[in-house]
């Protein structure tokens, strides 16, 4: 049994993903009619994300200052980034590798700003680092009640994989959904 887990250690190590920091080159993009700055998220960003999410969560906060500082700083491969328009942050997308599921920790965007296709943006943005870590495919959970947001990752690709009960700490109910990444999509 010893040497049976030697071996899949080698391989874990050879073909496995490796835990190493990765880094996003700052750069202006637009989207739509609108100029962003797209750049990592560092803890000083934190206090912005949590607003964001605190207007578009009915002043739900998702995820707590020490949620965002304990990815920010996993060695696990991840991909933390904002949009920034004027100095100001108006979305973020959060994205986790795990073996080769790239999963969509979080994304928000500033309710003045929904509808211009930057969440869409985010989620690609996500999609390509996934796909560069050699993720075969995405997942993200979201309320079972959020039905905007669901349709919104179904025009991004995802589909419905399974219901969890009681995800949430309010009880409510999480539909994983799923997005299989390849050059045809």
């Amino acid at each position: 049994m010893r040497t049976t887990l030697k071996k899949f250690d080698s391989i874990r190590k050879l073909f496995g993903k490796k835990k190493t920091r990765t880094s996003y080159t700052e750069r202006s993009v637009t989207v739509g009619e609108d100029t962003y700055l797209l750049r990592e998220i560092t803890p000083d960003d934190i206090k912005d994300l949590l607003s964001i999410e605190r207007e578009v969560y009915a002043g739900e906060l998702p995820w707590t200052r020490s949620a965002f500082l304990s990815e920010l700083h996993s060695t696990n491969p991840h991909l933390y980034i904002l949009a920034e328009k004027e100095g100001k942050t108006i979305g973020f997308v959060g994205c986790r590798i795990i073996d080769f599921d790239g999963h969509i920790t979080n994304v928000a965007v500033a309710a003045n700003s929904q509808g211009k296709g930057l969440g869409t943006f985010l989620l690609n943005e996500a999609f390509a680092f996934a796909k560069a870590q050699s993720c075969t495919r995405m997942s993200l959970e979201v309320r079972l009640s959020n039905k905007h947001a669901q349709s919104v990752y179904r025009k991004a690709g995802f589909i419905s994989s399974k219901i969890t009960s009681a995800y949430y700490d309010d009880g409510e109910d999480a539909l994983e959904m799923i997005k299989p990444l390849d050059d045809s999509k």
